[in-house]
This record gives C-alpha cells, structure tokens and sequence, in this order.
C-alpha cells in the first residue's frame, strides 16, 4: 500500500510526499522531522506523522504548536486515513490519495527538503541589495507579487481584517505570527480579528499563498494605530434599522464588502471609511483584486488584474 500526500495550498502546493508500507514519516519545519519542509514556517520542528503498517494509514499529531487537522477536525490522538481526506498542518493543505495495490519498497532511511535556515523568510529579504526590481518579493508568484507590491506602494501601515469562522487555523496563525493584533468582539455574536502587516511579517506568507480567494477578509491602510483603527470598526459591527432593530454589518466578508461600498452614498462612504486610505478586497475571480478608496464624491473602485 503506498500513501500519498499531494499539497494543494500553502508554500509546497504541488508537491506528493510519498509514504511505503512499513514506515513512519515525521513531517516538520526542520531537520529533525523524517521530511522537512522549511518553506512553511508555520509547521513546528516536527509537527506530525503519517504511519503506513501496509494495510491502514493514521496520522498522528506531534505535540505542534497550531494542530494537525483531517478533514477539518483536530488530530487529538491520532486518525485512520482514507482515500480522499484532507490534511491541513501549518500553512499547508494535503489532500490524501491511498494506492491499495503499490508494492512494498524499502524507504530510504531519511527524506528532506532544504533545512529551515536554507529558507529565509519572504518579507525579510531586501529586494533593493539583492537588486530586485521593486515589484518583486522573492518566494510569492507574479500576481501575488503584484497584491503586495498594490498593498505596500504609498508605505502606509497595512492590516489585514479577518475572519476565524472562514478557517479556524486563523487564531493559531495570528498567535504563532509574533504581530500585533487584536480581536473585535461585539460581546455576543462576533469575533473578528484586526493584525497589523508590516513588510517583514511571516505572516504574509499564509495569508496571501493560503488565505487569499478563500474569503478569510480583505486589507486596509490608514494613517490610524492598531488600536484606533479597531475603535472605528467596532462602530460598523452592529447597525439598525429605522425601527431600532439590530444588524449584524459583516463587513469583514469580501462579498458584503463588494456590494456594499458601491451603493454608499458620499456621507456614508466617508464614515466607513475613516482613517481608511485604502481596502483591497478579493474579486469573485481568482486573478483580480478591487481596490476602493475615497474620492470628494464617495467611494471609487479600481480593478486589480493579478497576472
């Protein structure tokens, strides 16, 4: 029996990692796993296995610091395997494909990637002495360079608005990123959380390669601090009719966003906004974008093409 695990997202999406009967594979961010993956800074040293006895697969969780998760459940001891699950471990998604009839083979006694330090992190390289066009960030793909090139033109503080119910990873990431951040919460409905994104945050890394078209939020830039910006939001999170009956605004959710602004009338365009000199917003299709801002007469929309 041969297991295969394919990468469908995250920094090694479109890898297979295969694994015999007979073996235990350690999969982790360093040297020390079985097979290392040191593009994904979100795995732990060693953060899970996968055990192929020849006539069942189990992965099992290795004490890591964000969890292993099959098919949306976390792995607490270990779970059974079957053709089509998925895998989720870090930043990184694995779909699971089980070949019941591959003939058994002797592994080789260890298979890696580069280890971590071969890896520096995307946003702490200097594009300028490295002599990189300004347009480029080493590790993301051109259209994905474009959105962070669009995000951080003007040098203002960009944060990102996201939402943990549209992947519960989100609060582990956030945790494990070292960034500033804080949680909105109306007290009884909501949580959404606020993260400031300087350049150099590894946490660009999930958010732009995993989260985005996945409708995990959308981002800003204000000349306001983490904490201003998160006051002003909090004020669009509950809105009420003329009959005093309450709304939940979902603004976090790019959809809403995308028909909402446009029918803002000036006024209305000026209080949500704010501070706000810009939101980038994912587009239904996966190679656009939409950048809003504010002009005398209200909102104003551009198109972003990704490509």
């Amino acid at each position: 029996m041969l297991v295969i695990l394919e990468a469908v997202s995250g920094p090694i999406a479109g890898r297979r990692i295969e694994v015999r009967a007979g073996t235990i594979l350690r999969v982790g961010r360093t040297a020390k796993a079985d097979y290392a993956l040191g593009e994904d800074s979100y795995l732990s040293g060693q953060h899970f296995a996968i055990e192929n006895d020849g006539s069942e697969a189990r992965a099992r969780d290795l004490g890591s610091s964000n969890g292993t998760f099959v098919n949306g459940e976390r792995v607490v001891s270990e779970n059974v395997l079957c053709e089509g699950d998925s895998l989720t471990a870090g930043g990184s998604t694995f779909n699971i494909h089980i070949e019941a009839n591959a003939p058994a083979k002797e592994s080789p006694s260890r298979a890696s990637t580069l280890p971590t330090d071969s890896f520096p992190s995307t946003s702490r390289i200097n594009r300028a002495e490295l002599g990189l066009p300004d347009d480029s960030w080493p590790g993301f793909t051109r259209g994905q360079s474009v959105l962070l090139t669009s995000l951080y033109r003007d040098g203002g503080t960009v944060f990102a608005v996201l939402d943990p119910l549209r992947d519960g990873r989100i609060p582990a990431f956030l945790d494990a990123s070292g960034e500033r951040f804080i949680a909105l919460d109306d007290g009884f409905r909501v949580v959404v959380y606020v993260v400031e994104l300087p350049p150099h945050a590894r946490l660009l890394d999930v958010l732009i390669k995993d989260g985005w078209s996945r409708g995990w939020g959308f981002y800003c830039t204000s000349a306001a601090g983490l904490e201003d910006l998160c006051a002003h939001f909090k004020n669009f999170i509950t809105l009420y009719t003329p009959g005093g009956t309450p709304l939940t605004f979902r603004f976090w959710d790019p959809r809403v966003l995308r028909a909402s602004i446009p029918a803002f009338l000036p006024r209305e365009a000026a209080d949500f906004f704010g501070s706000l000199t810009r939101m980038i917003v994912e587009s239904e299709k996966t190679e656009m974008a939409v950048e809003y801002s504010l002009g005398p007469r209200g909102a104003k929309q551009e198109s972003l093409v990704l490509v």
